[in-house]
């Protein structure tokens, strides 16, 4: 390094020590006198602060020379000052990952030396000065850079200054969006997902074994387990399950059974899933200002960060958001190669739409959307023109071709060190236990074991297995409960209804004002009207097939969708949002707060929000499962429990929490070992879903309940009875069915049969 480079990383490396003071007086001063019980609050407090001051610091000394130049312009001093803080604090943000990452490799790598004794020590050493490095050099060449904007023209100069403040307010948004999903994820206990999503993607990156959870594809469970790896963790290898294959009990046991700190596993899992949710705001806010304008994107990102759906599935190590990013992502660079017709918007349309198919198996649907979308481009170029229909669709449609050829190339190739050290022993053995040895499957059987022979073919029989797997699922089924209505197969009203009641009132209100002002509005031009097919076909589509399929277990199912419609209202608004007029300033005003105000104060309950159309009727009455009972409350109940001494508690739970685990005096209980008296919780799903399969096991439901209200409901999910013995006594239920030797067993044998 030059001499002035040297004194520049001293200058840096003093600051730093003072700002790690400032960052620790802070912390423990909250700690201490403020907020005892915030740690996470207390340190994001300190973390922010710690930030502000060392820009200040090395804006002042360390980079001194470079601040001052690039303020000089006073019409851009507000700009840059701004522009360079966000710089900063991004710099900021990944050195605090590459700290954190970098302290985990090497604590792991010294642990297993002679040198284990130095691991704690050592590992702090290496972190902070990867960090330091990293942080120094970015700085120094980036975040003080200028975009020469002094040699713009004034109009352009005012638009970048412009855009850069919008920027600024959607950046604020996804923030908002970010403390929401993680405070409230702090609170949640594991899903029932996750049992299977968490070590399937730990063993993606751990072990290149893709024996777990072949039905969903790999790359949102491949990212949530990055973070695992660089931790110290039992593995799966030492249960017999990772031999079965057995995905459930793998999980269980890597979650809560193997010494792991399962509430550590879910953290760290969960944090890449909320920067998913994070990237899917940001190209929607792109898409919406390339589109309509800065105004309309910060609308429509805000319909986006206030979205309950979204705020409640945003931090769960699910595929549901992940495919809404990947949906959204390949429609946007299909549109792009539509627009441009250019080999490299090609291209990215074929990886993005690879990408997608990588996120979830639904994207599998683009491959009949894209064409439909190709013949309304199509129809709309040639008419009233010169162009034949035909030729044009053609050309389109041959190009659709090479987009999804490159997909599929992109899926084979990420698939391929996903399965590299799956067996075909194991490959063989995933296939026959997933398909079953149906004999209507028994040719797709046999290709797919072919193709599990090498490491390079299995890579695209296990996408196969997925797809195949996703097709069987749909069409088998599940248990399905919705305003009193059961059913095992499907309930065919079941969405529509769904929706109207888990969508916040003002977005009901904006859909159908916008769908009337579309029908009765003449369109300007061609490109609004393709705008509105591109926004339509995905979403007629995609409900078409979600509708008339059979997994009716939550309105999670739709979220691919929901861009597309904030889009539409963005779209139908422009105007009003870009008004000066007071009405329309106003009318703006009264959507954002009738949207913001319900969905802050259902914090940090998103899973189970329900709109205002709902208020005073039972959560539990109206939908179970993922819309609003998906284990999510089970470290909330072992709270109240403590909090109350309860020292003997009944529970039958439904979720990805292991009840022993928190709630260790509990009697795990099912509805069919009868009625009871004392403190007895039962998760929505099973309170309901047991009046229907009791009918057809011919044992107790939770039918003798409804004679008594729930003594509170834990977090709207989990419904908490204390029944004395004389009230059971006083109202002795009856059994629905004849008296069988299984009714008068006493309790303890009942359990255990």
């Amino acid at each position: 390094m030059k001499k002035d480079g040297l004194i520049q990383f001293i200058k840096f490396a003093i600051v730093g020590v003072a700002n790690t003071l400032v960052d620790w007086l802070v912390y423990y001063g909250l700690i201490l006198y403020i907020i005892p019980d915030g740690r996470s609050t207390a340190k994001a407090i300190s973390f922010l602060v710690a930030v502000t001051n060392s820009f200040v610091l090395n804006s002042i000394w360390t980079f001194r020379k470079q601040f001052l130049e690039g303020i000089e312009d006073k019409s851009l001093r507000g700009y840059r000052i701004m522009n360079y803080f966000v710089r900063f604090f991004i710099v900021s943000i990944v050195g605090f990952a590459i700290n954190f990452f970098a302290f985990q490799t090497a604590f792991s790598f010294i642990s297993g030396s002679e040198f284990s004794g130095l691991s704690d020590i050592g590992g702090l050493i290496f972190a902070s000065a990867a960090a330091l490095v990293w942080n120094f050099f970015i700085n120094k060449f980036w975040t003080y850079k200028t975009s020469g904007e002094e040699k713009m023209s004034k109009e352009d100069r005012e638009k970048k200054v412009v855009s850069f403040k919008y920027n600024l307010f959607a950046a604020g948004l996804l923030i908002v969006m970010f403390f929401l999903s993680y405070f409230s994820m702090k609170g949640d206990s594991g899903i029932v997902d996750e049992i299977a999503h968490i070590p399937a993607g730990y063993s993606y990156v751990k072990y290149q074994d893709y024996r777990l959870n072949p039905e969903h594809p790999p790359l949102a469970k491949y990212i949530a387990g990055v973070p695992l790896a660089f931790t110290s963790l039992n593995g799966l290898k030492d249960d017999s399950s990772w031999a079965d294959a057995g995905q459930w009990n793998s999980g269980w046991y890597f979650l809560y059974r193997a010494g792991n700190n399962a509430d550590h596993i879910l953290f760290w899992s969960r944090i890449p899933m909320i920067l998913l949710a994070l990237l899917l705001g940001i190209l929607l806010y792109k898409w919406a200002t390339e589109e309509l304008g800065h105004k309309v994107g910060l609308f429509v990102l805000f319909l986006y960060t206030f979205t309950p759906e979204f705020l409640a599935h945003s931090h769960y190590v699910t595929t549901d958001v992940a495919a809404a990013l990947g949906f959204t992502l390949a429609v946007y660079l299909f549109n792009k190669y539509l627009k441009q017709k250019t080999l490299k918007y090609l291209i990215f349309a074929g990886v993005a739409f690879g990408i997608a198919q990588l996120l979830k198996f639904s994207a599998f649907l683009l491959f009949g959307i894209f064409p439909l979308m190709i013949l309304a481009k199509s129809y709309l170029e040639t008419r009233g023109e010169k162009k034949r229909f035909w030729p044009v669709f053609g050309s389109y449609f041959k190009n659709f071709i090479y987009i999804s050829l490159i997909s599929i190339a992109v899926v084979w190739i990420v698939y391929i060190p996903m399965v590299w050290n799956t067996s075909p022993e194991i490959e063989k053995m995933v296939i026959e236990k997933n398909l079953t040895m149906d004999p209507k499957f028994e040719l797709l059987r046999n290709f797919l074991t072919a193709l599990g022979g090498n490491p390079i073919t299995r890579g695209i029989g296990h996408y196969l297995l997925g797809v195949a797997l996703v097709f069987a699922r749909v069409a088998g089924g599940n248990y399905t409960f919705i305003l009193g209505h059961f059913s095992d197969k499907a309930i065919s009203w079941f969405f529509p209804v769904a929706i109207i009641l888990k969508t916040p009132a003002a977005i009901i209100f904006l859909t159908i004002f916008s769908l009337i002002y579309v029908f009765v509005r003449k369109l300007k031009n061609e490109s609004e009207k393709w705008f509105l097919w591109l926004l339509a076909i995905p979403v007629a589509v995609y409900w078409a097939i979600t509708v008339r399929g059979s997994l009716n277990i939550g309105t999670r199912h739709l979220m691919p969708t929901l861009p597309f419609l904030y889009l539409f209202i963005g779209f139908v608004l422009k105007d009003v949002i870009e008004s000066k007029k007071l009405a329309a300033n106003l009318a703006v005003v009264a959507i954002v707060l009738s949207l913001a105000i319900p969905v802050v104060a259902a914090y940090p309950k998103y899973i189970s929000y329900f709109n205002e159309f709902t208020y005073g009727y039972p959560k539990y009455k109206m939908l179970v499962d993922s819309s609003l009972d998906w284990g999510q409350d089970l470290k909330r109940l072992a709270a109240y429990v403590d909090e109350n001494e309860i020292k003997d508690i009944k529970i039958d739970y439904f979720g990805g929490g292991l009840v022993k685990y928190y709630i260790p005096q509990a009697t795990e209980w099912r509805s069919g070992y009868g009625p009871t008296s004392g403190w007895l919780a039962i998760s929505a799903t099973f309170y309901q879903m047991s009046k229907y399969q009791s009918k057809q096991e011919g044992k107790w439901s939770y039918d003798w309940l409804e004679d008594y209200q729930p003594y509170t409901i834990i977090g709207d999910s989990i419904l908490l009875f204390n029944i004395s013995e004389a009230d059971l006594a006083d109202n002795p239920p009856e059994s629905p069915y004849p008296i069988t030797k299984y009714d008068t067993m006493p309790i303890n044998q009942r359990i255990n049969l």
